[in-house]
């Protein structure tokens, strides 16, 4: 009886990490996003820089051939992102004289921006043959290389996120440790109370395209996402956790628009595959289908919706020997809308529905989630850094309704009486995520979160708060 009510105990706990590894993935995507390698000017500077542009150009209007008012010109509308007349100014330019290998470098940096680039690469040529500078024809070089990358049949890209964590509850248990149990109160043993740890962890995603090289552009795309931890307290080192999803299929695209406008649409059919370890041992596996439907709307809107199918098949341990009652699949239905608010800020807000068949009725649930971020880049502050900063606040809310009465616990208030009931959890998430970009390609990333998770069984109700750092890296 005994060594039956430990296994139910741990039962609980790894019930509940199996619920916290389908909104991991979530979180990675949404408040881990890689920052962007370069933004617009942001506010009072762009104000700024537009009043600057329109005196430049009266100037150019009295004197055609002043050149340096010209590339003046052309590099404050590229800082606005007015590209096309940059190109104008530099290109009037070279009608005054053909041989200035700067104005062809930057010509060719900013028709790569606007992705012409069969000239950019026509400009950069002619700036590499008059024999620039050592550090001029390194940039060159780069530029080629991305122009050989962007035109290419096969793109990768992705990121790789290290550091780490500390978390004041990492083994998501609850502070006290009485609970009204089938056989009356039982204290906990100590392991199953709420740990504090630090961790080590490693998180990437990884995004490979291969162009059909039809006229919509159409792809097959596979993508993986990984994380890997590790907790420095034995206490909860049974829950290292390591995961890796992967996910492929036809990406078409309908350029003149799709269900709802007449902007760029796209479906995606995909296939899923999961491999989830916990303690140095498989966890589950599985399989599954989904279909991602993303349009445009209102000019820049991104509408994107997604329904995912898995099956899931759950493995044994010598701690964990209850693990298959998780058996069953997961069906999530997510909405969600980005929309720019600002020259330099947007707003992202996503609506889930997640619905868990289980092989133990008590633990079959649905889900419904409202998560909401706002992001907002802007200029280092005190000029720290050359690459402007990127800040995210994020707030999301939960419930999960089970299927029915959980045996774990009761509800009775009388310790004499068990009866048990459905678990109604209800969860709040929020946090701030700051980037501070070191390189165009490598960030520095520090997350403060806390979530409160409240239940009507006491054993799987806590708190916890965690602090993340460590470096990111974009490819």
């Amino acid at each position: 009886m005994i060594a039956s009510r430990k296994n139910r105990r741990r039962f609980c706990w790894y019930a509940k990490i199996s619920a916290l590894v389908c909104g991991f993935v979530l979180a990675v995507a949404i408040f881990a996003a890689p920052p962007t390698a370069a933004q617009p000017a942001s506010g009072t500077e762009t104000t700024r820089l537009e009043a600057q542009k329109a005196a430049l150009f009266q100037k150019m209007l009295r004197n055609p051939a002043d050149l340096d008012a010209t590339f003046a010109y052309a590099d404050v509308s590229a800082r606005l992102g007015d590209y096309e007349a940059a190109v104008s100014a530099l290109e009037r330019m070279l009608l005054f004289n053909p041989n200035l290998p700067r104005v062809q470098l930057e010509l060719g940096a900013l028709y790569f921006r606007m992705g012409s680039y069969d000239l950019a690469r026509d400009y950069f040529t002619k700036a590499a043959a008059a024999n620039p500078p050592p550090e001029v024809r390194a940039r060159i070089g780069e530029y080629l290389a991305q122009i050989d990358k962007a035109t290419s049949r096969h793109h990768l890209s992705g990121y790789v996120f290290l550091g780490g964590q500390y978390q004041s509850d990492a083994n998501v248990a609850p502070g006290s440790p009485l609970i009204l149990s089938p056989i009356g109160p039982v204290l906990l043993n100590s392991q199953f109370l709420k740990q504090p740890s630090g961790s080590v962890f490693a998180s990437g995603s990884l995004l490979y395209s291969y162009d059909l090289e039809d006229q919509r552009r159409d792809t097959i795309d596979v993508t993986a996402v990984g994380y890997l931890n590790h907790y420095f307290n034995s206490n909860v080192s049974r829950l290292d956790l390591d995961l890796l999803e992967v996910t492929a299929g036809p990406r078409i695209n309908f350029p003149n628009g799709g269900l709802l406008g007449n902007i760029l649409a796209s479906v995606k059919p995909y296939a899923i595959a999961d491999e989830v370890g916990l303690g140095e041992a498989q966890y589950f596996a599985a399989f599954g289908t989904g279909l991602e439907y993303d349009e445009t709307v209102w000019n820049d809107m991104l509408l994107k919706s997604v329904f995912e199918y898995r099956r899931k098949n759950f493995t044994n341990a010598e701690d964990r020997p209850l693990s298959t009652g998780l058996n069953g699949s997961d069906k999530l239905v997510t909405f969600s809308a980005n929309k720019p608010v600002a020259q330099n800020a947007e707003l992202n807000l996503e609506l889930d529905y997640l619905d868990q068949t289980t092989a133990l009725s008590y633990y079959t649930n649905s889900t419904y989630a409202v998560i909401g971020a706002y992001r907002i880049h802007y200029d280092a502050p005190h000029k720290l850094t050359a690459y402007p900063w990127q800040t995210s606040l994020y707030l999301g809310r939960a419930w999960s309704l089970y299927a029915s009465p959980d045996p774990c616990c009761s509800t009775s208030g009388n310790p004499d009486i068990f009866s048990p009931s459905s678990q109604l959890t209800q969860r709040w998430r929020f946090g701030v995520t700051q980037a501070i970009p070191l390189t165009p390609r490598i960030a520095l990333v520090l997350q403060l979160e806390r979530d409160i998770i409240s239940s009507n069984l006491p054993i799987y109700a806590y708190t916890t708060n965690s602090v993340l750092l460590g470096p990111q890296i974009q490819f």
